[in-house]
């Protein structure tokens, strides 16, 4: 009997796994841009600083690495690990296919990771201390690594979405895969959009020490910053639209069809409010205030960082990794030059129930008995990375999804006509044996008919003629 190498699957109701990596994900992203572009911005001040001799901008700098140690690098050095904690735990196949392709990229971001860290300590309480050439020489260092952090994470984000191409597929190589063609307008796009997010925590900043600064200096550190967030936001803007052109078809149905509009108005809106507050302080830099830029920062998270994620996390679907493997942890196509073999063949001439080694022995074999508890199974399997298999709210949940079909049979014909035999390009084809689907079905139309929410419990009946025995997935 063949068993493939899955894991067992974390389920969790409502709010799906994917959303805690989502939640952690986005946290680590703003933190870490605000860090990225704010290393640029500083080495830039501190630059100033030196060669204008205004040793005042370096208050402002200490002031400004002060919040990054406080925020970015606690908050960002805590959801780093989380996501990796997170991510093993949802779809601990995406990560192992990532780790396989990428070990030594990684390894070298974390070396970069490290060094960044390091070098905002030093920085930190050296400043003032050592003579402004050698901070400063630390100062663009520091700026090169954490840079360097991010030209490393885009080129595993872009390839989650895409390869960009089939070289990849048969050459395996490490460079074929980083550098897709989705690359370049992916890490512009972000590294332009950092410094607007970095210039709208400086601008918070400023208004707080504009009494201790010269107004020479604060105007010109205000002016400075808007100059820099300006263009971060026009040039993302262009950025941004050649990332779209480099998008798979299925990314483009995506971002169109499927896409809410709740999702894309904010991000929009949020880019509006940041380049008006930036015009307003470069023309007027005494009209800044801190009640006024600390509340935009906090509505880049929720209007357009955490859209932003999701959307980007949408639209590389029915995918986790590569165009190989699906959200549901099943490999789908061959990948020669890796020794990979597409296991949808087996699972739709054995069974997913059968081939998956997690599963109880009481479900292996579907009857009467189990035939509800077997259909719930599947669907946690092959449905819980996007939905919410056991309820009416949440993530696109199956409450909703098939509400009013009651009949096993007419649930039946929809999933093998719109999920088996001509599925989406935005979902995986549903595998299984004729069997197992017929499951899946009854298992919907009785959660239908229970009102649209049942219990994520899997009771698995006895054959020996015992109690049942629950297993939580």
């Amino acid at each position: 009997m063949d068993v493939l190498g899955f894991y067992p699957m974390w389920y969790v109701p409502v709010v799906g796994s994917a959303s805690i990596i989502g939640i952690i994900a986005a946290i680590h992203v703003l933190a870490s841009h605000t860090s990225v572009g704010a290393s640029i911005l500083l080495a830039y001040l501190a630059t100033k600083a030196y060669r204008e001799n205004q040793p005042q901008i370096y208050d402002y700098i200490k002031k400004y690495l002060l919040g990054l140690l406080v925020f970015s690098y606690v908050s960002g050095s805590i959801t780093g690990p989380g996501i990796w904690f997170s991510a093993t735990v949802v779809n601990p196949r995406g990560i192992s296919a990532l780790i396989h392709n990428f070990v030594w990229v990684w390894a070298a971001e974390w070396i970069w990771f490290v060094a960044e860290v390091t070098l905002v300590y030093i920085l930190f309480y050296t400043l003032g201390k050592i003579d402004q050439r050698s901070w400063l020489r630390l100062a663009w260092t520091f700026a090169i690594g954490s840079w360097a952090t991010m030209y490393i994470i885009v080129g595993i984000l872009s390839f989650m979405l895409s390869p960009g191409h089939e070289k990849w597929f048969t050459t395996g190589n490490i460079l074929d895969a980083f550098y897709n063609k989705n690359y370049f307008p992916h890490l512009l796009e972000r590294t332009s959009y950092m410094f607007a997010i970095a210039g709208t925590v400086g601008l918070a900043i400023a208004a707080l020490m504009k009494k201790d600064l010269p107004e020479k200096v604060y105007k010109d550190i205000v002016k400075t910053l808007s100059y820099w967030g300006i263009g971060g936001v026009v040039f993302g803007l262009m950025f941004f639209a050649w990332y779209v052109s480099t998008l798979p078809e299925r990314s483009h149905v995506i971002l169109e069809n499927v896409i809410p509009l709740y999702l894309k108005l904010p991000i929009m809106l949020i880019i509006l409010v940041v380049l008006a507050h930036f015009v307003l302080a470069a023309v007027r830099p005494q009209a800044v205030r801190f009640w006024m830029a600390y509340p935009i920062y906090a509505l880049i998270f929720f209007a357009g960082v955490y859209p932003e994620e999701k959307i980007r996390e949408t639209i590389r679907k029915p995918y986790v990794a590569g165009e190989f493997v699906w959200v549901n942890q099943i490999i789908s196509r061959d990948v020669p030059a890796k020794g990979i073999k597409s296991e949808v063949p087996v699972i739709d001439q054995k069974g997913l129930l059968t081939v998956n080694p997690f599963v109880p022995e009481g479900l292996k074999k579907i009857n009467s008995q189990n035939e509800i508890m077997a259909g719930k199974a599947i669907a946690i399997l092959q449905c819980s990375g996007c939905h919410n298999v056991t309820g009416s709210t949440g993530l696109r949940p199956f409450g909703q999804k098939f509400a009013g079909m009651t009949d096993p049979n007419a649930v039946y014909g929809f999933l093998t006509s719109y999920l088996r035999d001509n599925h989406p390009p935005y979902m995986p084809k549903l595998v299984g044996t004729d069997e197992e689907i017929k499951a899946l079905s009854a298992y919907i139309a009785h959660m239908i008919s229970k009102g649209g929410s049942v219990s994520a419990k899997i009771e698995v009946p006895n054959t020996s003629a015992e109690a049942k025995k629950e297993v939580q997935p």
